[in-house]
Order: structure tokens, then sequence, then C-alpha cells
């Protein structure tokens, strides 16, 4: 038995653990650790982090390419995969090594193993009892794969981002985030690819017209996709694979690569549910409510774990609402403005929700866009894109913003922030934006729901 009874216990040093422990520590807390294999979880280690560190460099080939096109540049060069990767790893070693310093500086605790929860206020790691008055589940997830005849073949996201060589043919099964991300940085490199996604359309919840810009502009990049279209086997033949796929379109293709990317299960290693008589979901997450409370008292849950957008940031804000509710303070978690961002090229970016959602939801729209051709900086940069955002048309206030194109995953901070504060239209015409720069096209579309652009086209 542990000499030490904590105020609270995190099991899990993803971005959603450590930063619930850290900002419980900063308010007086005695907190508690546990990770079993890297601070920083699968975001720092073997996801988010690694996976923009390739698409930077990727996106740089690219500008290169575009420039050397237009006779800019005499010749665009050649590039070492090798130093790429090894660049990769050293900004994962910073970066860890940074929280590490935090969990340090903050006086947190840290245990480098696998906990095991299997009573309320207990966890158990390497023969040793701990104890707290409350624990934060944040064990996060793990890729899933589907059972594919041959899926012995395939090789997963962490494996991806650690290839030594470049594939020649890469086929990827999943054309959700990860799978459109890694796709999209592979085919800057040099791989020919082909993405095969069962569902009749890329991300079926976000505004279809930007969507479809988006796939375009994939495709003109050169990545073949295939929708409503499944995988049914996986043929080793040598040193390459077969697989076969139907649907849409039926037929074979040869990889010397296949990425399995059908996404990530929750994470329950070394959570006794069972025993603990902890509520899951059909989908066997962890089911919480808007403080992150599970059924048990004193026992939370956060991030990958228990569904929902399975995003580092949203990770931070379910931490922020757990820690509130255990130092006494109701600040149920907020998600209805959250970013959501896929890194590919170009980027896509939303917020909010779009057209069609809305009018599910019976409330009518007006819908505004403006084209990257329209702006200078776009224009200066070299950048294609469009934005798009969604107001009530009755009320004129702010419902919804997508971007794609660059820099999209950044400006949609500014327009979460407008979506969260249901800017009115009146609001959006005072705003004044820096000219040149691509926030201005955000703007631009707003005052477009209602026809009053000054720089867009004339309707």
């Amino acid at each position: 038995m542990s000499d030490k009874i904590y105020d609270l216990m995190v099991i899990g040093g993803g971005p959603g653990g450590y930063s619930a422990a850290i900002a419980a520590a900063k308010e007086g807390a005695s907190v508690l650790l546990f990770e079993g294999e890297h601070i920083g979880g699968t975001c720092l280690n073997v996801g988010c982090i690694p996976t923009k560190y390739l698409l930077d460099k990727a996106a740089a080939i690219e500008k290169v390419r575009d420039l050397v096109g237009k006779k800019i540049f005499r010749e665009s060069g050649l590039y070492s995969f090798q130093k790429i990767q090894s660049g990769r790893e050293a900004v994962v070693k910073k970066l860890v090594g940074g929280v590490e310093y935090l969990l340090k500086a903050n006086k947190v605790d840290v245990v480098r193993g696998s906990a095991s929860v299997k009573e309320a206020k207990k966890a158990e790691c390497g023969g040793v009892c701990y104890e707290a008055e409350n624990i934060i589940i944040a064990t996060g997830s793990v890729p899933a794969a589907v059972p594919i005849p041959g899926v012995e073949h395939t090789i997963n996201s962490t494996q991806a981002l650690a290839l030594e060589k470049l594939p020649k043919k890469l086929v990827v099964i999943g054309g959700g985030v990860i799978g459109m991300e890694l796709a999209s940085a592979f085919c800057s490199y040099g791989s020919e690819v082909t993405v095969i996604e069962v569902m009749p359309e890329l991300y079926p919840a976000e505004g279809r017209k930007s969507v479809g810009y988006l796939q375009k502009e994939l495709k003109k990049q050169g990545i073949r996709i295939l929708c409503d279209t499944k995988v049914t086997a996986i043929e080793k033949e040598g040193a390459s694979c077969q697989v076969s796929y139907e649907g849409a379109e039926t037929g074979r293709i040869e990889a010397d690569t296949v990425l399995m990317a059908t996404g990530r299960k929750p994470n329950l290693t070394g959570i006794d549910t069972e025993k603990l008589g902890l509520e899951l979901t059909p989908r066997k997450e962890i089911k919480v409510n808007e403080y992150m409370q599970t059924n048990i008292p004193g026992i939370y849950a956060i991030g990958d774990v228990i569904g929902g957008f399975q995003l580092a940031h949203a990770a931070y804000a379910e931490g922020e609402a757990a820690v509130a509710h255990i130092l006494g303070r109701k600040e149920p978690v907020d998600l209805e403005a959250l970013p959501r961002c896929i890194y590919t090229k170009p980027a896509f970016a939303a917020t909010g929700i779009s057209a069609e959602k809305a009018e599910e939801m019976g409330i009518r729209t007006a819908v505004g866009t403006f084209a990257y051709s329209g702006n200078g900086m776009a224009l200066a940069e070299g950048e294609d894109g469009m934005v798009t955002v969604v107001m009530d048309l009755e009320k004129k206030t702010t419902l919804g913003v997508q971007i794609v194109g660059a820099c999209g995953p950044e400006m949609i901070a500014f327009a979460s922030l407008a979506v969260k504060e249901k800017l009115t239209l009146e609001q959006w015409e005072k705003l004044v934006v820096a000219h040149p720069s691509l926030s201005e096209m955000i703007k631009e579309a707003a005052l477009d729901c209602f026809g009053k652009s000054i720089h867009g086209a004339v309707r």
C-alpha cells in the first residue's frame, strides 16, 4: 500500500491525461500520473505531431515543385526521406522532453508503468497499490483493424510513420483523417497512392460542397480515391501484395505497402470495467456526462477512451471539465464550436455545423463562399482554396465555417470564436481584419451570406 493518498490519479499520459494532471497540480492538488509507454501518448509520439512533421516537409516539396513549374526555380532538387524521418524523431523527442519537464516542474508524481484499476480510489502498478480520492481514466485508443483475409500483411499508422524506405505503391484502407493525411504526405514524397473507403463519400458529417472540393483537389494531387468500395482480400506475392476490392469499382491493385487506417478503438487495458461496474456505450466506450463523470463516484474519463471526436484538443477540454468538477466547480465541457482539422494538401478545417446539418435541424440558412483566388495574400503565396460560412437566415448569426486550403487549421480558431459567440452579420461588418491576410476570406464569406462581400464575385 502506498504511504501517500493523492487527491487525483490520472491513468494515461497522453494530451488529455498530462494536461489534466498539470491543471490539477497548478490548483494545489496532489497528483499521480501513470504512463506505461511514452509521455505524450499517441498524439506526440505516433500521431498528431510526427504526422504533421511529415506533412510539413511534403508541403515544402510541393511548393518547390510549383515554383519550378512556374520557372521561378530552375529545378526541384533532391530530398532525403531518411533525414526527414530523423528530423521527425528529433521533434518528437523535444516535445516529449518538454512535457516531462512541465510535469516535474508542477510537482506531478509520475509512475512509468501501466496501472490496473479494479475499484474506486485505488490503482495498482508493479505490485504497489496507490490511492486517491479521484481517478481520471485517460487511456486513449489503439488502431482498429477490419477482419479482411490477409490483414496480417498490412501495417498500421504507427508503423507507417516509422518506415525507413518510401513505398513505391501504397494502398490505404480507410479514407478517414489518419488515412488521408498519410496518403497526402506519401503522395507528395512520390508514392503512387490509392485510398479505398467503404463509405459512399469522404467525411459525411461535413459540408458536402467543401468535401467535394477537397476530394477534387486530392485527386488532382495524384491520389486515387475509391469510395463506396471495400477491400475483400490481401494476398502476398513476393515482395508485394495484391489487394482485391469490390463495390462502386471492382478489381485488384498491386502495392508494396498496405496501410490499415480504419479508425481507432478505445484502449481499456488495465481498466476492469466489469469489476468496477463501469457503464460503457454500445461501442465499448466509457460513458460519461458533461462533467466527464462515469457512473462510479470519483471516477472520470476523458479523451479517446470515451469516443466522440477523438482529438487532442477535445481531450484537453474534457480534462479541464473533469478537473474543475473534482475541485468543486461545475463547468461542463462545451465542444459545440470545436475545430475539426485534416492536414492534407490542401488542408481542411471546420467548426460548428454544415448547411446540411442545419437544415436537418430545421434551421433556414444563408451560405456564403469566398475563393482563395480573390484574396491578395493567397495569390502572393500561390495558394488555392475555398472558405464557406453558414449563417442562420432569420437570426443572421454564425452557425459554421469550413475552410479548404492553406492555413485552414490556423484560421479556424478565429472562426470557432465566431461560431461560439454566434457572431451576427452586423458584427462581421464592423470587424476589422488585417490586410493582406488569409483571414480576410472568412469575413468576406460571412458577408457573402447576405450578398455584402466587397471582394467576392457578384451574385
